[in-house]
């Protein structure tokens, strides 16, 4: 079969036309999140390539970068969305997702990951429009947002969470929730928090399933490292950019948009804030070692737990280890500590099939009378049809541990009570339910 020269062409063409329709539709391989509207201090901007260059004002942005700022740094960041991202003094923050389409926001997908230092975030039209697609990571949580202003303080031990406006809720990374996941982890560990909780925060320790409700605004973000006298507030300027935040329906945000406004002016002052003083580590760290499904995130590295620690509690499915105080721990001499849980994680598991499935726990208490070193705790624990009580007393020794009495508690409990003022205690628990089950699993408490 011959083929002319021109039909040839007008075959070429015609088959060149969709392909080259098709290139122009595919996403491009780097995606702006939005342009650097001011920057104080010396701070950073590594590519995903490693190169690094310095942060300087009209700098875009983009998905893939790590912004790393130095002691006396401050980057605001006007996202393509109308939202503000602001980076603080000796942070790491990674724009791991930014997938913005202005005709349909409800599709974009955006994801941060706060390695450590503080961060705040304003809601602008991609995370309202999709929340579902939202995420803001620390190395041990996950929050997502209800249409928000928020910050964040992450370092190797602890994560907090403010709210300026809307409502946040935070989980802990383990089963149900993973850090390669979009959205909100939602779930029985799964906590809320809104601005209308004046002066609250968010708190989750390492070794914590549940993040804590807790009052001390001293302990804030904003506190350890303070904001400048530039940083916008809802509805004052952002450096020749008013940050604008509408709110109705109670404390959620509806609107959050940077609109421009006359030339950038630096502030005159940088405001040097002070060096962020890790708060001290938890007295342990449990975690479960054994899976009880396929493909279980839920499931921590034993040897991990264990390196560094010494051991206070092993089971068929958890571990519990002390962390080295750094001072000699002081028993009180007297008085009754009445503790509050702050952490579950649970499983009931049938001895003769091997399967084992998650529970959760309900009214539950600890109490540790110091003047007789003895403590009695109580709590229920639930499954599906399942449910036991798990409840057991015994001595606590000089150096913080504890244990039931054997022979005589219904359940077998091994634990620690430690910290300041002896204000956490961290415990493992098992016990038998009709010679079939077994109710094991792991709890923090907190005064």
């Amino acid at each position: 079969m011959n083929f002319s020269h021109s039909s040839v062409l007008c075959a070429l063409a015609a088959l060149a036309g969709p392909l080259v329709a098709a290139a122009q539709a595919q996403p491009p391989a780097t995606y702006v999140g939005g342009e650097v509207m001011f920057v104080s201090g010396r701070a950073d901007r590594v590519k995903q390539d490693g190169g690094a260059t310095a942060v300087a004002k009209g700098m875009q942005l983009l998905e893939g970068d790590l912004i790393r700022t130095q002691q006396d740094s401050h980057v605001y960041v006007r996202l393509r969305d109308g939202g503000l991202l602001v980076v603080r003094p000796a942070s790491e923050l990674h724009v791991d997702l930014w997938r913005f389409d202005a005709a349909r926001p409800q599709d974009s997908q955006i994801k941060y990951t706060l390695d450590s230092g503080v961060a705040r975030h304003v809601s602008g039209k991609a995370a309202k429009a999709a929340r579902e697609k939202f995420r803001f990571n620390t190395p041990m949580a996950a929050i997502g947002v209800r249409g928000t202003d928020f910050t964040v303080l992450a370092d190797p031990v602890v994560t907090r969470v403010s709210v300026q406006s809307g409502g946040v809720v935070v989980n802990s990374f383990g089963e149900g929730c993973r850090a390669d996941g979009l959205g909100p982890c939602e779930g029985a560990s799964a906590v809320e928090l809104f601005a209308s909780a004046k002066d609250k925060l968010l708190q989750l320790r390492v070794g914590e399933r549940r993040p804590e409700l807790i009052e001390d605004p001293a302990a804030g973000p904003d506190k350890a490292r303070p904001p400048t006298g530039a940083e916008p507030t809802a509805r004052q300027p952002m450096n020749g950019s008013v940050v604008e935040v509408a709110e109705s329906r109670g404390s959620e945000i509806l609107s959050a948009q940077v609109t421009p406004d006359k030339a950038p002016v630096e502030p005159p002052v940088v405001i040097q804030p002070p060096v962020l003083v890790p708060p001290p580590p938890p007295i342990a760290v449990w975690g479960r070692w054994a899976a009880i499904a396929a493909n279980d995130a839920g499931v921590v590295s034993a040897q991990e737990v264990l390196s560094g620690r010494s051991l206070v509690a092993i089971n068929r499915f958890y571990v519990l280890a002390a962390n080295k105080p750094a001072t000699a721990f002081e028993m009180p001499g007297a008085g009754v500590g009445n503790f509050t849980l702050t952490a579950h994680d649970g499983v009931i598991s049938d001895k003769t099939t091997g399967s084992a499935i998650a529970s959760t726990a309900s009214d539950a208490r600890l109490s540790i009378d110091f003047g007789t070193r003895r403590f009695e705790t109580s709590m229920k624990v639930s499954a599906g049809d399942l449910s036991t009580q798990i409840s057991g007393k015994g001595a606590v020794e000089a150096n913080g541990r504890f244990a039931s009495d054997a022979f005589t508690s219904p359940s077998s409990i091994k634990g620690l009570v430690g910290g300041d003022q002896a204000s956490e205690a961290m415990y493992l628990y098992q016990r038998s339910i009709n010679g079939r089950y077994d109710a094991s699993g792991a709890a923090s408490w907190r005064k």
